[in-house]
């Protein structure tokens, strides 16, 4: 049996340690539940009464129904994250994402060669003529047949600066 905590008031179900704060069905004079797996009893606390002494004869009445909600709400928020992850990871996978992706390591690489094409920079006209058909094929990268790729990783079709 695991160990439960029920705090209505604060939305809390606590269940081995692992507590979700949540909205769920408790009677409205119950102030708390301890229950303690180990020893299988426990005690409820209520705001217009005395408290009362919980026994193993008293789990699936009292203790289980919350251990229950505690565990379909872990189920859901579990459900909602893998949910979310997957809305995340179609999204960053789309075409859009990683044409902007594409776009962004494409402009990293021509701002990597800007001091190439500077004035005052000391290239040759040879060198010079490289350096600019370089990056226009790096313009040009986007247009390509099979763009995106993977989005500027390893198997874009980088062009290689040849001098």
């Amino acid at each position: 049996m695991p160990n439960v905590t029920v705090v209505p008031a604060d939305r809390l179900i606590i269940v081995d340690g692992e507590a979700l704060r949540f909205d769920f069905p408790a009677p409205v004079n119950l102030r708390a539940l301890q229950w303690d797996g180990a020893l299988r009893t426990g005690h409820v606390e209520f705001t217009d009464d005395y408290n009362q002494s919980l026994d193993a004869t008293l789990y699936a009445e009292e203790v289980a129904p919350f251990a229950a909600l505690h565990k379909a709400e872990k189920a859901r928020l579990s459900t909602e994250a893998e949910t979310a992850e997957a809305a995340r990871f179609a999204e960053y996978n789309s075409e859009n994402a990683r044409f902007i992706r594409l776009r962004a390591a494409r402009d990293a690489r021509v701002a990597d060669t800007d001091y190439l094409v500077m004035p005052d920079y000391p290239l040759d006209n040879a060198d010079m003529v490289t350096v600019r058909a370089y990056r226009q094929a790096l313009r040009d990268l986007p247009q390509q047949d099979g763009a995106p790729w993977d989005g500027g990783g390893e198997e874009t079709p980088w062009p290689v600066l040849a001098r």
